[in-house]
């Protein structure tokens, strides 16, 4: 009789066996569960003997042959079944190469998005300072210094003006400022309230300010700088010097053209903005009139100061342009497609005169192919060259929009490069790489017989010679495509 423990191994030795017919295809699982169990009935009668003695070395055989029914069920399961033959691997396949250029495409696209610096970039070119406007200045004076009165200001603010149909002023000074989380020192410009308004230039994250508080605007880099870019800042109050005020908003990213780079500009009414004899910069929105009559980058302006004394000031219109980053990439692009055939030949190679050439429709899917590679190609180099130049700064910056050129120009290069180095290697019939190389020849017979490497398309569509010394005779690789005789040779391929 048999003891406990040897009908819990048996029954341990027969779940094994089950468990490894699991593997094995649903064709042949009964076929091989049945072979695995006579040949357990065989091994246990030689490893345990008659009489059933139990013995641990035994069952230690037993268990071992039942768990090489697994390894056995592997290999079923690798196998091919009778007419079903195992798929071959597409060695460079069209679609697999596609599908990476995608994947890199969306990586570079979502962090793009992520960036900080690319928002600024974005924002700068969509909220630019009205054309119309001039900051005015004395015709002795650097542009970048103020020179313009408080005095001065009100004066023509009160007077009716021919050639302007709005004024704005502020004149700057370094205080302290308390954000409610730390002391800092901030460069504040005391404003005019129609600032923004007379420039063109709209506040973000605006909160409505009616609690009596002076409005305090943001610059960008303030915003990203002391407040990490919070988008519920506005509404919130704090203090700038002696003055308890208000945070209105954010001004643009373009407002970094602003002579001075205040840090905030603190809105005040005209009366009391500044004593008469501080001095700032005064800007002037043109009528219809001003902009007929008064052109040109740098206008003359003769006017009466104050004190009815005739002045001489200068204009200058302070819309500096920016590009943005597709102005910017458009020129890369250009300057890439511009210097490709200088870093690589844009031939594809030479086709043998041959009966077996591609179909049109192929021809097509050659074409439509590399199309595509150059498109996602030229969109990763848009991407990949935002996130690689904005990637250390938060705000608008002219350098970073040097090396979004400089990186978008090399990516589209080499990357344009790239794609037509591949198209030479693809089998012009199912665009495959080609593989194998083989080099056929000697160097020393080179102008006497034909010395390079064959390469050949498992489809069996074609084979590729690359010279290795390019002669007046063979200059450039060649395609020599292969007739309906060679494809015994490629039966388990399949296009």
């Amino acid at each position: 009789m048999k003891q406990p423990s040897d009908v819990v191994i048996s029954l341990f030795d027969d779940a094994l066996l089950r468990a490894a017919s699991l593997i094995v295809p649903t064709i042949q699982r009964e076929e091989w569960r049945r072979e695995w169990c006579a040949e357990l009935w065989h091994v246990r009668r030689s490893c345990i003997g008659v009489d059933e003695t139990f013995s641990w070395e035994a069952q230690r055989e037993i268990t071992g042959f039942c768990l090489g029914a697994f390894s056995d069920a592997l290999c079923l399961r690798t196998q091919p079944q009778k007419g079903h033959p195992a798929p071959v691997h597409i060695h460079g396949s069209a679609a697999h190469t596609l599908l990476w250029l995608f994947a890199a495409l969306a990586l570079c696209f979502v962090i793009s998005q992520l960036l900080p610096g690319v928002a600024a970039e974005n924002e700068a070119d969509r909220y630019q300072i009205s054309p119309g406007v001039l900051l005015v200045s004395e015709a002795a004076a650097d542009d970048n210094q103020p020179s313009i009165s408080s005095a001065l200001f009100h004066n023509w603010k009160t007077t009716r003006q021919r050639y302007f149909q709005d004024l704005a002023f502020y004149s700057l000074s370094r205080e302290s400022a308390n954000t409610g989380r730390v002391t800092t020192s901030w460069n504040v410009a005391h404003s005019s309230e129609n600032l923004f308004s007379l420039l063109g230039l709209p506040i973000e994250n605006q909160a409505d300010t009616g609690s009596g508080l002076p409005s305090v605007v943001l610059s960008h880099d303030t915003w990203m700088r002391s407040f990490a870019g919070d988008p519920h800042i506005a509404g919130r109050a704090m203090r700038i010097g002696k003055v308890k005020a208000q945070i209105a908003g954010v001004a643009p990213a373009g407002a970094w053209q602003l002579p001075g780079s205040p840090d905030v500009w603190l809105l005040e009414p005209n009366s009391s903005a500044t004593s008469p004899t501080t001095s700032g910069y005064l800007f002037a929105h043109l009528s219809a009139r001003g902009q007929s009559e008064m052109t040109g980058s740098s206008i003359g302006i003769s006017a009466l100061n104050e004190n009815g004394i005739s002045i001489d000031l200068n204009g200058s219109h302070i819309d500096a342009p920016v590009e943005g980053p597709w102005g910017i990439y458009e020129f890369a692009i250009f300057l890439a497609l511009v210097a490709l055939p200088a870093v690589t030949s844009v031939s594809l190679g030479d086709s043998h005169v041959s009966s077996h050439r591609p179909s049109m429709k192929q021809r097509l899917n050659r074409i439509m192919f590399l199309t595509a590679k150059f498109a996602l190609i030229a969109a990763i180099g848009y991407a990949a060259s935002l996130d690689l130049a904005y990637s250390n700064t938060t705000g608008y910056s002219p350098f970073a929009e040097c090396l979004q050129l400089l990186w978008g120009f090399t990516i589209c290069l080499f990357g344009f490069r790239w794609a037509i180095a591949d198209q030479r290697k693809r089998c012009p019939v199912c665009l495959r790489r080609v593989t194998n190389p083989a080099t056929v020849g000697l160097a020393s017979r080179t102008f006497l017989g034909w010395n390079g490497t064959e390469m050949i398309c498992m489809g069996g569509h074609a084979l590729l010679h690359v010279p290795s010394l390019p002669t007046s005779w063979f200059s450039g690789q060649r395609w020599l495509y292969l007739d309906s005789s060679w494809e015994f040779l490629f039966a388990d391929s399949y296009i």
